[in-house]
């Protein structure tokens, strides 16, 4: 309800109560103000909010059994007509369509818990497979709210839990449980200001979240993708972060755990009609235990600032001929492959991190550079067997003021051309 349906609630309550007590004593007249005061709840809707529309009045049961669809569908019908947000109590609730928000609020109870380890939120269950859980157009938003899935067996395809297909869309303190892909942009249509926060995804299947086509600044803050189960899965396949077209995005405290790889930025996705890479920045980002940490392709200029990144195998990949990656203050350490790969790239320049590369049973290159051009300046380098590896198709690269501590020779140049510069 709104704050004019409020006052004239009031107002009528007030005129009702006055009118009935024209007749009595003057000390009658205030006991009916103030039974008016009282009888003013009843305006309110059972959130408490007056600008939200209650699931539950519209008949979800929200006992985790019945098909609370129709129930949804009436309440977002509502607010939309009013202009108004659709409250979900805490309760689990079954979903078989998906559900589309453009333009008006999805939330759960305000201020809600932080949905990590524990569902201190509403949980949505969709029961389909042909579509979304919930679609997110221009200006709709989704707050306070647990996703969850549930599979007879291990999926071999499915929907997102999340599209995001308009500008202007909000997801904040939401929990995504055991999706195929997690958070999905359409590929299609402009996405541009889409803001992500404060949001916990446990073991998708193949992508936490994807976004590209954003024309216009989005921001990703404080996403965690987690990998550990229910079914087990081995680090061939998934990936955390998965960015496309993308104009100046900001990653900030993102982290993604046994993912394929944690962070892909490319500028040809899959399915997606949307084609060109990403400009943005990442800045206290991290990995852990992704078999790549951070793969670059395709035309993406990115800079990256803090984080670690512990890899099962590669730490960073750049592999694409217009790429440009600045990469700054991170610790990046591998087990079975380099910590720094660089195979095509129109530049890339790492300054102030450590390169580690420390299982003695994985010795090898600390960092290899067969293409491209790059920089490495005021690094400690540490491992076994090689410290860098200068392959004969690097154009240029220099190195400037490393720490090298590696068992095994320090430096192997094996172009040794005019180009190439070691300090």
């Amino acid at each position: 309800m709104t704050i004019g349906g409020l006052l004239r609630c009031l107002a009528s309550r007030w005129h009702e109560a006055l009118r009935g007590s024209t007749a009595r004593a003057p000390s009658s007249s205030v006991l009916a103000v103030a039974c008016c005061l009282v009888s003013l709840a009843s305006c309110l809707p059972a959130s408490g909010n007056p600008d939200s529309v209650n699931v539950r009045s519209h008949g979800a049961a929200g006992d985790g059994k019945a098909d609370d669809t129709a129930a949804f569908l009436a309440a977002i019908a509502a607010a939309n007509r009013d202009k108004r947000t659709v409250y979900v109590p805490r309760g689990i609730y079954r979903v078989a369509k998906p559900l589309v928000l453009e333009g008006i609020a999805l939330h759960g109870p305000e201020p809600g818990a932080w949905p990590a380890d524990v569902d201190a939120t509403p949980v949505l269950i969709p029961t389909h497979r042909d579509g979304p859980g919930i679609e997110i157009k221009a200006g709709g938003s989704l707050r306070g709210i647990c996703v969850r899935y549930a599979w007879e067996k291990e999926p071999e395809a499915g929907p997102p839990a999340i599209l995001v297909s308009g500008i202007g869309a909000w997801i904040s303190a939401v929990k995504i449980m055991y999706p195929w892909d997690g958070i999905m942009t359409d590929g299609v249509s402009n996405v541009g200001r889409l803001n992500i926060a404060d949001v916990f995804i446990v073991s998708p299947r193949n992508v936490g979240v994807r976004v590209t086509g954003t024309w216009d600044v989005p921001a990703l803050r404080n996403i965690e993708v987690w990998n550990a189960g229910p079914v087990a899965r081995g680090l061939d396949k998934g990936i955390g972060f998965d960015l496309g077209k993308n104009d100046l995005i900001r990653l900030t405290d993102c982290f993604a755990f046994a993912m394929n790889v944690g962070f892909l930025l490319r500028d040809k996705i899959p399915g997606a009609k949307i084609e060109g890479g990403t400009w943005g920045v990442m800045t206290g980002c991290s990995t852990d235990y992704c078999s790549i940490g951070i793969k670059v392709e395709g035309d993406n200029t990115v800079s990256i600032s803090g984080g670690t990144f512990w890899q099962h195998d590669n730490g960073v990949i750049v592999d694409g001929e217009k790429a440009r990656v600045r990469l700054t203050g991170a610790e990046i350490k591998s087990n079975g492959a380099p910590a720094v790969t660089v195979r095509s790239a129109d530049h890339v320049v790492i300054t102030g991190c450590s390169l580690l590369r420390p299982m003695k049973e994985h010795a090898g290159p600390v960092a290899e550079i067969t293409g491209g051009r790059a920089i490495l300046q005021g690094n400690h380098i540490e491992g076994h067997g090689s410290g860098v590896v200068i392959g004969e198709n690097a154009r240029n690269v220099v190195m400037n003021g490393n720490l090298m501590d590696v068992k095994g020779a320090e430096v192997e140049d094996r172009q040794r051309h005019h180009g190439v510069t070691v300090g």
